[in-house]
C-alpha cells in the first residue's frame, strides 16, 4: 500500500513516518509492506496524487490548509481515503460547514450530491498526538477500501493527465513519436513514447494484447476478426499477422467465457 504524509510541521511529519514504518514492520507478513512518501508542501504531493492509497494530512501554516488540500485532491479525481490529522485546526468543524454549503438540488448523482458524499465519507480524522490503536484502525480501513477499488490507468499527455479504467481504452497505435490512445466517448490522448512503452504500463491488466510492435488493442472492444484483420468497436481495423491470430483468438475466447 502506498501512503502519502503531508504535514508542514517537520517534527509531526517525522513522527508520523516513524509510526507508519513501525506499522509496516508489524504487518509485513499479513497486509504487506507500506511504501511511505513524505511531503512538506502542497505542490509536491499534487504531482502524482493518484499513486496513493491513503493520505495523512495536516497543513496549518501555509496558504493552503489541510482541508483545502483535501479538496484539491478530490477535485483532481482522488478517491482514496483522506485522513485529516487534527492539531491546531478543527477540521471537523470546517467539514461540517463545507457540507452545509453544498447546494441541495435534489438530483441523484448530481455534481453537488457527489461532492457532499465525498466530504461525508472520503474524509476521516485522527487527533494528534496520534495513538497507535487509532492509526491501526485507519490503516485497516484504507486496506479494505484498496481491496475493493477498481484500479485506474494513468495517461499522461503533453497538456492533460487522464485516469481511466481498463475498458475505457479501445486501442493504442504508433503515431510518429507518440502512442495515440483511443478511448470511449470519442476521446483520444497522445502519449510521448512507443506503444511498447505503453504496453509495459498496462501489463497487469487482462484485456490488452499487442498485435504488432505498433498496435495494442483491448480485447473487450473487438467486434470481429479474421485471419488477416481485426475490427474494433469504433469501426477502425488493423491488419493481423499469422503469428498473432492464435493469441488473439485465445484472448477473445477467455474474455467471452468470463463475460
Amino acid at each position: 500500500m502506498h501512503i502519502a504524509v503531508c504535514d508542514d510541521n517537520v517534527a509531526d511529519r517525522k513522527q508520523m513516518e516513524r509510526l507508519l514504518q513501525r506499522a509496516s514492520d508489524r504487518r509485513i507478513h499479513t497486509t504487506g509492506v507500506f511504501y511511505i512518501d513524505s511531503y512538506g508542501n502542497v505542490e509536491a504531493v499534487m504531482r502524482s496524487p493518484m499513486l496513493y492509497d491513503v493520505f495523512f494530512i495536516d497543513m496549518t501554516t501555509g496558504p493552503v490548509n489541510g482541508f483545502q488540500l483535501a479538496r484539491k485532491l478530490i477535485d483532481a479525481g482522488v478517491t482514496a481515503p483522506i485522513v485529516l490529522c487534527i492539531s491546531t485546526i478543527d477540521y471537523r468543524a470546517i467539514i461540517d460547514a463545507a457540507i452545509a454549503e453544498v447546494p441541495d438540488d435534489g438530483v441523484e448523482n448530481s455534481s453537488h450530491e457527489i461532492l457532499r458524499r465525498q466530504l461525508q465519507t472520503q474524509i476521516h480524522f485522527l487527533q494528534k498526538d496520534i495513538r497507535v490503536a487509532e492509526l491501526d484502525k485507519m490503516l485497516d480501513y484504507a486496506i479494505d477500501v484498496k481491496s475493493k477499488t477498481i484500479p485506474t490507468i494513468e495517461l499522461r499527455g503533453e497538456k492533460d493527465t487522464l485516469y481511466v479504467y481498463e475498458d475505457e481504452i479501445l486501442y493504442a497505435e504508433k503515431a510518429g513519436n507518440y502512442a495515440h490512445v483511443v478511448l470511449t466517448e470519442a476521446r483520444t490522448v497522445d502519449l510521448l513514447g512507443s506503444v511498447q512503452n505503453f504496453y509495459s504500463q498496462v501489463t497487469g491488466f487482462e484485456h490488452f494484447i499487442p498485435i504488432s510492435e505498433k498496435v495494442l488493442i483491448n480485447i473487450a472492444h473487438v467486434t470481429r476478426f479474421s485471419l488477416v484483420k481485426v475490427m474494433m468497436r469504433d469501426s477502425h481495423s488493423f491488419a493481423v499477422s499469422p503469428f498473432t491470430v492464435s493469441a488473439l483468438k485465445k484472448a477473445l475466447d477467455n474474455y467471452q467465457s468470463a463475460n
